[in-house]
């Protein structure tokens, strides 16, 4: 079995080092049309389609429903598209989001493996049911919890569909408490901690190192650029914007050394 284990690990690194470049995910509300073509217009890796916090809560159940139209009438896309659940809805959510022309599917806040085994299983279904091809649905993890990160490795390994785990902040930051300087409180240990899991079970690690003052997901060109840049040293691979002007500043502080 440890044999087994470990080739599937080994399979994990591989695809992972075949996926395209995604450095700069931005996020965008789910129900404004306009928003989502201009996010599809600037250089963003990855644009997120949004069911959370950006879509008021009396308008979320019109944003599900048309959603397989919203993706219908963007049309093909330069950029990966993912949809951002509500971890509420995320039932419903997740089942609305599989559809051709999404990528996958970002869920914030999963405490325990059976959440992830759970719409891992709801995607299936719905593959199934859409004439999608089996297993191509991708999951992300958002971290947004103590017990989140407490079962990381767990989570990480629930799912095959499961390609990156990121860094949350603004549930973290009121469970854990800010320290005086504004500073989200063990951002380094909590960051090193989904880094080793990343690395040990072949996902992307996603998350930026934002310092006190920076004002975080509606940071400035600069915070963000800095934001970046220490996150790539200490070992991750992009992380999500909130704005436009975050993608180019996120894009450059996680490019290779290289090619800075």
């Amino acid at each position: 079995m440890a044999r087994a284990f470990a080739g599937e690990r080994e399979a994990d690194r591989y695809e992972r080092l075949r996926m395209p470049r995604r450095r700069s995910w931005l996020v965008t509300p789910a129900n404004d049309f306009e928003a989502v073509k201009r996010s599809l217009a600037c250089a963003a890796d990855v644009v997120v389609i949004d069911l959370e916090y950006s879509v008021a809560p009396k308008a979320k159940v019109t944003a599900r429903s048309g959603l397989q139209n919203l993706v219908r009438e963007l049309g093909p896309a330069t950029c990966e598209l993912f949809v951002r659940i509500d971890r509420d809805a995320r039932w419903a959510d997740a089942r609305a989001s599989v559809v051709r022309g999404v990528k996958g599917i970002v869920f914030p806040g999963p405490e325990n493996a059976g959440e992830v085994v759970e719409i891992d299983a709801l995607i299936t279904a719905a593959e199934k049911e859409r004439g999608i091809e089996l297993g191509t649905t991708e999951i992300v993890l958002m971290l947004e919890s103590a017990q989140g990160f407490w079962n990381i490795g767990s989570l990480a390994q629930a799912s095959a569909r499961v390609t990156a785990v990121a860094v949350g902040r603004i549930d973290l930051s009121m469970q854990l408490g800010p320290v005086p300087q504004d500073e989200f409180r063990l951002c380094r240990y909590l960051m090193t901690r989904t880094l080793v899991a990343a690395r040990t079970f072949g996902k992307q690690a996603l998350g930026a190192h934002w310092r006190p003052g920076s004002r975080g997901g509606v940071a400035d060109a600069r915070h963000t650029a800095r934001a970046a840049r220490e996150a790539r040293l200490m070992g991750f691979e992009g992380c999500l914007c909130a704005t436009l002007d975050q993608v180019v500043p996120v894009n450059a502080g996680f490019a290779p050394a290289e090619s800075m």
